[in-house]
């Protein structure tokens, strides 16, 4: 066997690999991203962690004030046995 050399596609036969759904979410930031050096993408990831983490923090924190508070009202609660 004779190994031959794959002809490479030019640029008019190459076509990128699209997504089925019209505006995929993740489709779209790969397609952004795709250009930025794997550091920057790196840092942006960081980023976007610590800015979750931050938003978690805040939540807890507001859900740690409603917890202490007096409760206003009777509780609606019913216990139904089931079995």
């Amino acid at each position: 066997m004779s190994a031959q050399a794959q002809p490479q596609p030019t640029d008019a036969e190459h076509k990128p690999e699209r997504c089925p759904v019209a505006w995929c979410p993740v489709c779209m930031t790969l397609s952004v991203l795709r250009p930025v050096r794997p550091e920057v993408v790196g840092h942006l990831l960081r980023a976007g962690t610590e800015m979750f983490l931050a938003m978690q923090a805040a939540i807890d924190a507001r859900g740690a004030e409603l917890d202490d508070g007096p409760q206003n009202g009777p509780v609606r609660l019913e216990k139904i046995d089931i079995g």
